[in-house]
């Protein structure tokens, strides 16, 4: 009970189901027909449980979460394995009591055949005896006549027999060549059918996959197309770069023409300084004569100076914030250009990859759909021709036991079975 106990409730069913047909095969459902009909019948049973169990084990199989989904995977994988060995087991259960029948019924028939001929030799053994002694002349004649007359009857009967046994060995090798010609057509037909079944599926599998090639060959082309306007997007962009180091050349020889006029104006600045000095020091000697006058001459050299200064300090903001704006420009552009050959190579590789990991799972698919119904129709056509070929062996076998000289109908059924 507590191994039962560790079984889901399917599958605890499908084998008590499977129990249960195989019992009422073997016991009192038990004849010919089903004897060749219930073998195939359990083991289809056992297979369907193993494929259902396997079904509803990877029915709500989550990857993302494998410990949490492997309890239903093993429960699925316990209905598989334990329907097919039960419905195993009730096939050789059935095979096995059919054996059983067949040895007992060729036993009953062997010792019957071997009895009534023992019986018959010692019937005649008993009346030549009994016969041998002479009685008198007028009973052995009698005797004698009789006994001519009882052969020419039994030549008689015997003759009877032979011909009878000739037409029915030959009628019922016919018929067997004919139910087997029949049984061959039809399990021809059907096998036809099933397999023409499959093909078509699998032609039109290999049809959506060209399908799907095509439409996987659009989409490379769309992403050529793509990735080619991205390369004169980014064609553009070095142009662009390139200008913008042309205009940086521009912008340094500006700089360097700045730095020659400040040095330029520097040099005016300290020419002017020495000028000052020089109207200074005449303007201090001519102080005493003039006062209104040195005091506008410091005026417009302290003025003169302040401007100069200004202008100077003007001159190096302006060439700072030029050089800052301008690094900071290329900066940006070397990043964009950067983040932009990365995003596209990103994007073409991921696209490929999902293409590629898309089309193995549907090859991977559709093989594995095409080997799960190839397994399935080979097992069935093993379990149905199988008896029927031990049926047949043992119709030929029964027609040589009746007339062994003609064999040439038997030899025919014999090459259909082989």
């Amino acid at each position: 009970m507590a191994f039962l106990a560790e079984f889901p409730p399917l599958t605890l069913g499908l084998m008590a189901l499977i129990c249960i047909l195989a019992v009422y095969f073997i016991g009192p459902g038990y004849n010919s027909h089903s004897a060749g009909q219930s073998p195939a019948i359990l083991t289809s049973t056992g297979i369907f449980g193993t494929f259902l169990g396997v079904a509803l084990g990877l029915l709500e199989f989550d990857t993302t979460d494998i410990s949490a989904s492997v309890p239903q995977l093993i429960d699925g994988l316990k209905t598989a394995f334990w329907t097919s060995i039960v419905g195993l087991l009730g096939a050789l259960g059935v095979k096995m009591r059919h054996l059983f029948a067949v040895m007992g019924q060729r036993k009953k028939q062997e010792t019957y055949h071997t009895a009534s001929v023992t019986d018959l030799a010692n019937l005649l053994t008993d009346i030549h005896q009994s016969l041998t002694p002479a009685e008198g002349d007028g009973l052995s004649l009698a005797l004698a006549q009789q006994h001519r007359e009882q052969l020419t009857a039994l030549d008689a009967i015997v003759q009877q027999l032979r011909s009878y046994q000739t037409e029915m060995a030959e009628a019922n090798a016919r018929a067997l060549v004919v139910a087997i010609e029949k049984v061959m057509r039809d399990f021809n037909a059907e096998i036809n059918a099933q397999y023409g079944d499959n093909f078509r599926e699998l032609n039109a599998a290999v049809g959506k996959m060209l399908q799907w090639q095509e439409n996987y060959k659009r989409e490379l082309e769309a992403l050529l197309s793509s990735q080619d306007a991205n390369g004169k997007l980014l064609d553009k962009a070095a142009e662009a770069y390139r200008d913008m180091v042309q205009h940086a050349e521009v912008f340094k020889q500006v700089s360097t023409s700045l730095g020659q006029l400040l040095a330029g104006t520097e040099a005016q600045s300290r020419q002017l300084s020495t000028q000052l000095e020089v109207l200074a020091d005449v303007s201090e000697r001519a102080a005493q004569g003039l006062p209104q006058l040195g005091a506008r001459i410091d005026g417009l050299t302290t003025q003169l100076t302040s401007a100069v200064s200004q202008n100077q300090q003007a001159v190096d903001v302006a060439l700072q914030q030029s050089l800052s704006q301008l690094t900071e420009t290329s900066e940006r552009v070397h990043q964009q250009l950067a983040s932009l050959a990365e995003d596209s190579d990103a994007r073409v590789a991921q696209h490929l990859t999902a293409i590629q990991q898309g089309l193995e799972q549907e090859l991977v698919q559709a093989l594995k759909t095409f080997g799960y119904q190839m397994t399935s129709l080979s097992e069935k056509f093993v379990n149905d021709y199988a008896p029927l070929t031990e049926r047949l062996r043992d119709l030929i076998q029964l027609a040589e036991q009746v007339n062994p000289r003609d064999a040439k109908p038997q030899q025919r059924a014999r090459a259909l079975t082989e």
